[in-house]
């Protein structure tokens, strides 16, 4: 009888190739699905939550399509499956490529130069994180950047008052350091703007919250919304300082909502009432690909843009040498369509684990 003859033991090379092309093109699929489930699910809470790490997802999926290419420099058992498996992979993730940009496009509008001899209108928001506010990192920064205005979420104020209080020195330090000279705290003390020109037309609005099962003491479920104009002499500027409360859990994604739906009716009665002008700027607590964030720019006809024209890392986790890998861009801005944006930028690191966002605006004349 004749023996059928055994097939050739594969070499540990041909078997690490054929390892890595699996596991990529198989890895590929699953960040491309995760991320797709931002775009296909945005109503549920862990689909939505996927938006903050899409391009972590991406960077994956490129990866993994890259290690899939690799196993085809060897010969494959379950050939055909194989080249299936990677045209899935390449079509997954391209498909996710095309959705993110397609809504980092939506509701962007270009930056465009101030009108001759204008000055534009800087405004600077900084997610503080409880630091203190007379940190001098903190003050160096202003006295460079000279702010008009500055707005700040997570300040604590009790704490701050407290901490001025056992320096000897005036509380909150308007007028000083590169802080201006008019305050105005949002009535939880977790808001704060600085202006250098009058603040009028102050309102603070506080949604409630829910507080979810082993929430520490100083997890406060209720948010508040910080509406006021600054009166720069020419048109008035409609100031909305954004702060809602972070998806870490479904009922807390459930109280950033409820947040954003008062943020849509707050927007209304500005648009009533004044008809343009509005800045709607803050920590939104979502990324620029959440559906939840572009459809309150889409609703109030608002209009926003990115550092360099692609969202970047404004939240980083641990330390800040790993921005680029872990964080997420969290901290946005939004203007009516009347309002011309001049420039978009990032701070230095400053001691919080937020970046600051620099936005320039032309002032719009006065009517």
């Amino acid at each position: 009888m004749f023996r059928k003859p055994q097939a050739k033991p594969r070499s540990l090379i041909h078997s690490v190739l054929s390892l890595i092309g699996w596991c990529g093109s198989l890895g590929a699929i699953a960040v491309s699905v995760l991320g797709l489930l931002a775009f296909l699910a945005p109503d549920v809470w862990l689909a939505d939550n996927m938006s903050f790490f899409l391009r972590q997802f991406l960077a994956a999926g490129l990866a993994g399509c890259l290690g899939g290419a690799t196993g085809f420099l060897v010969r494959h058992r379950l050939r055909l499956l194989y080249r299936l498996t990677w045209f899935v992979a390449v079509i997954a993730c391209l498909s996710l490529a095309g959705f993110t940009g397609a809504r980092t496009l939506a509701n962007t509008k270009p930056l465009g130069p101030a009108a001759p001899g204008d000055r534009p209108l800087k405004i600077v928001s900084i997610n503080l994180e409880h630091l203190f506010l007379g940190d001098k990192v903190l003050q160096a920064f202003l006295e460079k950047e000279q702010p008009d205005v500055v707005v700040f979420q997570e300040v604590l104020w009790w704490l701050q008052e407290r901490r001025w209080q056992r320096l000897g020195l005036p509380t909150g330090g308007a007028g000083k350091n590169g802080f201006p000279e008019y305050l105005k705290v949002g009535d939880l003390g977790g808001l704060a703007v600085y202006s250098r020109f009058p603040l009028t037309s102050e309102e603070t609005r506080v949604i409630s919250g829910d507080v979810p099962p082993g929430a520490n003491v100083y997890y406060d479920g209720d948010r508040e919304l910080l509406s006021l104009s600054v009166d720069t002499g020419s048109a008035p500027l409609h100031l909305l300082v954004i702060h809602p409360d972070s998806p870490r859990s479904k009922i807390r994604w459930e109280n950033k909502r409820r947040y954003f739906d008062e943020a849509d009716n707050v927007i209304d009665t500005l648009k009533a009432d004044n008809g343009s002008n509005i800045l709607a700027i803050g920590d939104w607590n979502s990324s620029p690909w959440s559906a939840r964030f572009q459809q309150t720019l889409t609703r109030n006809g608002l209009k926003t843009a990115y550092p360099d024209g692609w969202p970047q890392t404004t939240r980083f986790f641990f330390d800040y040498s790993l921005h680029w890998i872990l964080g997420a861009p969290v901290d946005q801005f939004a203007v009516s369509r009347d309002i011309q944006i001049v420039n978009v930028s990032l701070g230095p690191d400053i001691g919080s684990d937020h970046l600051p966002l620099i936005v320039e605006i032309a002032q719009t004349p006065s009517n």
